[in-house]
């Protein structure tokens, strides 16, 4: 005899004041997140960070700001443990958050997905109801100049860790980096990767290209500021990766395989393996979805899940890992491997033969 659980009963045994807490925490996070914002935009964390020690009043002065503000935001920023209270009336950043919040050079940063998601993501999340009812999309590449340069910045650590770590760490990689080899940057968006792995091995060649005209013009103008033009070039293409054949030893793809529209991507990967010699490797840094329900629960899929529903009204679809290796093996990749980084990203490398 099946017994039927009892009208209203929390699942797995969680009471009803747990499930209010649970959402609770929710909203919290909800605020916190426009709190940190807030604090980059206004110039709070980098007040804190240049005095080391500050009351709400000579951040204040400092940044020309309303002092009874300036002191709720620190209070609150402390009940986020994002401050640290020193005496009864300063402040301090708490620790490892100049690395994440201030220091926009540092792997570990992520103070521009803060303001990408202040200025970009809210609106976009405010359309979901709309776009659910006709399943419209609103592009990458109709959020404009503004929103790729953002994208660019939030992205800058993560690929000098690429660039200096990741890319170099894969097998027979290194050795090809300091030979000189031939790069293609499939997605190669305001060409951050690029250059990082030029100004990292300068006798690199590489070539970028991307769908986004608004990427592929702060590339060209990054590229000619850094003096890399004689060594890293882009091009804008209608959705193919490359019309180039045999021409590259290494290709990258740095966040860019989720957002390849689904019946694009594998020609995109088509086109990626015929522009690789013989023996050529290509690198993916992506995310994974989960492939079962029991798994969207499981920490290690929480940024990918948190990006499926993100980018969703982008067109964005996050592969599983089942989708990811089914296009890599169908475009005649073999030597599939992956890892974890971070506890949030997906490295996948593969040869062609």
């Amino acid at each position: 005899m099946t017994t039927e659980p009892a009208a209203g009963a929390a699942p797995q045994g969680r009471t009803a004041e747990q499930q209010a807490a649970l959402v609770w925490s929710h909203i919290r996070g909800f605020h916190a997140t426009h709190l940190m914002a807030t604090g980059i935009e206004a110039g709070l964390f980098n007040g804190i960070d240049k005095r080391g020690t500050a009351t709400p009043a000579q951040l204040a002065a400092d940044l020309g700001l309303h002092a009874p503000y300036v002191t709720t935001w620190c209070r609150t920023a402390c009940a986020y443990e994002l401050l640290d209270a020193d005496g009864p009336e300063a402040f301090r950043l708490a620790p490892f958050m100049r690395e994440i919040l201030v220091a926009s050079g540092d792997p570990r940063h992520i103070g521009a997905y803060l303001t990408v998601m202040q200025r970009f993501g809210g609106p976009d999340l405010a359309d979901h109801a709309r776009l659910y009812r006709t399943g419209g999309v609103f592009t990458f590449q109709q959020h404009g100049r503004d929103f790729s340069d953002l994208i660019a910045d939030t992205t800058g650590g993560l690929q000098t860790f690429v660039a200096r770590r990741l890319l170099p760490g894969v097998p027979g990689v290194r050795e090809r980096l300091e030979a000189g080899c031939h790069l293609l940057d499939v997605g190669c968006g305001a060409g951050g990767l690029m250059m990082r792995i030029a100004q990292a091995w300068p006798k690199v060649r590489c070539r970028g290209v991307d769908v986004d005209a608004h990427g592929i013009a702060a590339a060209r103008a990054r590229i000619a500021s850094a003096g890399l033009a004689e060594r890293v070039t882009v091009a804008q293409v209608g959705g193919e990766a490359t019309r180039d054949d045999q021409a590259f030893d290494l290709a990258t793809m740095f966040e860019v395989l989720h957002e390849i529209p689904v019946a694009d991507r594998a020609g995109v990967l088509v086109q990626t393996f015929r522009a690789l010699k013989p023996g050529g490797i290509l690198f993916i840094l992506d995310e994974t979805y989960p492939s079962t329900h029991a798994d969207l629960r499981k920490p290690d899929h929480a940024f990918s899940v948190q990006t499926g529903y993100n980018e969703l009204t982008w067109g964005n679809v996050v592969p599983t890992r089942e989708e990811q290796e089914a296009l890599l093996t169908g475009a005649g990749f073999r030597d599939i491997e992956r890892t974890m980084v971070a506890g949030m990203f997906t490295v996948l490398t593969a040869r062609k033969p």
